[in-house]
């Protein structure tokens, strides 16, 4: 049965944790990326409202672990990255690679990295935890939980890319009441115009509602 596990790792073993000696006060946020082949190329934002993006990116291509950062997206106090990794320096993102567990979430700040990640069966997450403790890589299982086949996106109606867009949204505050990102910086995450993205969230609203709220109402006479 698939599961869910959230594992933390302290903030100075992950490599872009480096960046915290400097910019305390920043904040990672990594794409759903999984590496494949003897690089990758991950996207993530930083939000860091003391700071210019440019500090950020001349910070980030001094770590050694870095072959490039390049900055796509500044939006002020945020910035979306794309940077590829050296092959050497990869440690979690090579125990994702080697045992196929899937990264649904990934944070990270000074006070440490959380790893929220999915896998189809336990035996997975315990490979993985393996991998980790050979690699040297020091993570801690803080929970898990599995999915019941009542609470899988089928169960919604809901496609995989209409998922995304909605969990992407809650996760960013899109749904706050003090919104904290529009659709454009959505959809710039996810690779695809605004009006996809909305279209996205608007077919998700339809499939939620459809298959709970309306679905539990009596029939009207």
């Amino acid at each position: 049965m698939p599961s869910i596990a959230d594992f933390t790792l302290p903030a100075t073993e992950f490599p872009l944790g480096r960046v915290f000696e400097d910019r305390p006060d920043a904040t990672f946020e990594l794409d759903r990326v999984v590496p494949s082949g003897d690089t990758v190329m991950p996207y993530f934002w930083v939000s860091d409202a003391g700071a210019d993006m440019a500090a950020i990116t001349a910070l980030l291509t001094e770590l050694p672990e870095l072959r490039s950062a390049e900055l796509l997206v500044d939006t002020g106090t945020k910035g979306l990255f794309r940077a590829e990794w050296e092959p050497e320096f990869m440690g979690i993102m090579a125990a994702i690679a080697a045992t196929g567990v899937t990264v649904l979430t990934a944070s990270g700040s000074a006070d440490g990295w959380r790893f929220e990640i999915r896998a189809t069966e336990l035996g997975q997450l315990s490979t993985f935890q393996r991998h980790c403790a050979d690699s040297g890589v020091n993570v801690t299982l803080v929970r898990i939980s599995q999915l019941t086949e009542a609470g899988s996106d089928a169960a919604y109606d809901l496609t995989p890319e209409q998922r995304e867009a909605l969990l992407l949204a809650f996760e960013r505050g899109y749904y706050d009441d003090k919104r904290g990102v529009d659709q454009t910086e959505l959809a710039a995450e996810l690779g695809i115009s605004r009006q996809a993205f909305a279209s996205r969230l608007r077919r998700g609203y339809r499939a939620l509602i459809g298959s709970t709220v309306a679905a539990d109402s009596p029939p009207s006479d």
